[in-house]
């Protein structure tokens, strides 16, 4: 699917290796072939812990009640949409890779039972521990919502996909993994909380931003970029044809379908950013041997503008966090799962598109990490900003997923 990289030039040992050959090295030395898919879980499990623990302030008397019994008590406790979808997609992951990688010899309907028994232990001693967490609620729902996610991703990962990631393009009738889930990643974004209606109210409300709102030069920016990425993104994962051109217009879509969905709204920056983005990538991106580049510098640009957006500046530097997703950890858990997969959307494309022109993934790595590191050091002069290691870290995991996803396979 990607392109071997070029030559490094700069380097003096150009004329041994290329970047994909240094990636293949460095990574192969830590990690077998072989073993890819359980490095992702064992991944995707600490950071599950790491995300349901924190701060990890334990007090073991906390509670007089044992966990059964806390459990029993939240029977009938109201759950928010919110943390039914983030309780979800937490052990999709899950689901998805320990499908991939334990018991690969035996049946898999047994396999998909064995995992999601294993998720729902898993949920049940995380819940234990919560117990023990000052502000925490012990669920049953939570389990439940655990286990849906564990089922989901298992059944996801049905197939085995070891050897068919990410080996050509979508007309050679393989797969390409990392753009599918940037899709995915998009479209969850824009069509949040995916509760379809019919109400004509609704749909008055998701139309009044466009008669009586106010038109945001920054979001309409944002919208035409982003756009045009998910335009390049179709045209990647689709052969020539109908089907393509009709997937052009996949944004469009999404936009249009927001007034029949519970709580979807449609700005003035929305429309007109999402018409130009489709106008300009059909008759002039589409058209240009090197549009990925030009994608490239445009998505740097929106990121470097709305980290740094008003761009008032003190003399002092602020305090810099390095706990990962500390921010995440606090306010409302919808806007903070939403904001979450957003970010994997904008970083993971970030990653994606210098990879699908040319330059290898760590090339693509390092020049992602060094251009977020340095809106947050930036960040630390701005007044009210709270900058923190979780967008340089949350792209260094996103590298490790493609490279394992969809990378690796090429290089083997």
């Amino acid at each position: 699917m990607y392109p071997r990289s070029f030559i490094y030039r700069r380097f003096p040992f150009q004329q041994y290796y290329t970047l994909h050959d240094c990636d293949t090295i460095v990574l192969n030395i830590v990690l077998r072939r072989d073993d890819c898919m359980g490095f992702l879980l064992v991944l995707s499990c600490a950071l599950i812990l790491y995300g349901t623990l924190y701060p990890f302030s334990f007090n073991l008397g906390l509670h007089e009640e044992n966990v059964l019994e806390l459990l029993k008590m939240s029977v009938g406790t109201h759950v928010s949409r919110g943390d039914v979808i983030a309780n979800i997609l937490l052990f999709l992951p899950f689901g998805f890779f320990a499908m991939q990688r334990v018991l690969p010899r035996v049946p898999r309907l047994i396999r998909l039972l064995i995992i999601v028994l294993a998720g729902a232990a898993f949920s049940l001693g995380i819940e234990s521990i919560q117990s023990c967490l000052p502000g925490r609620v012990v669920s049953i729902y939570d389990i439940l919502t655990n286990i849906i996610g564990a089922l989901l991703g298992a059944v996801f990962g049905w197939k085995n996909r070891r050897g068919k990631m990410s080996r050509g393009l979508a007309g050679n009738n393989q797969y390409a993994i990392f753009p599918v889930l940037l899709l995915v990643a998009w479209t969850g974004c824009r069509l949040f909380p995916f509760v379809p209606t019919l109400d004509v109210q609704n749909v008055k409300n998701a139309l009044k931003p466009l008669l009586f709102g106010s038109f945001f030069p920054l979001d309409a920016l944002k919208h035409f970029i982003i756009t045009m990425v998910v335009c390049c993104l179709v045209r990647t994962l689709t052969r020539p044809g109908i089907i393509r051109t009709a997937l052009t217009f996949l944004p469009l879509g999404v936009m249009a379908a927001k007034p029949f969905i519970i709580g979807g709204a449609i700005s003035q920056a929305e429309i007109i950013g999402t018409i130009t983005g489709i106008a300009a990538w059909w008759y002039i991106l589409s058209r240009t041997p090197r549009n990925t580049d030009i994608l490239a510098l445009l998505l740097m640009a929106q990121i470097i503008i709305y980290g740094l957006s008003p761009f008032v500046f003190s003399s002092s530097p602020g305090h810099f966090s390095f706990i990962p997703f500390n921010g995440l950890m606090h306010g409302i858990t919808t806007g903070n799962v939403l904001h979450l997969v957003e970010m994997i959307f904008i970083y993971g494309a970030l990653l994606w598109l210098p990879v699908k022109t040319g330059w290898s993934l760590s090339f693509s790595l390092i020049l992602s990490v060094f251009l977020l590191t340095g809106i947050e050091f930036m960040q630390m002069y701005q007044p009210g900003r709270t900058p923190e290691i979780t967008d340089p870290l949350l792209a260094v995991i996103l590298g490790i997923f493609f490279y394992f996803l969809d990378i690796r396979e090429e290089n083997g």
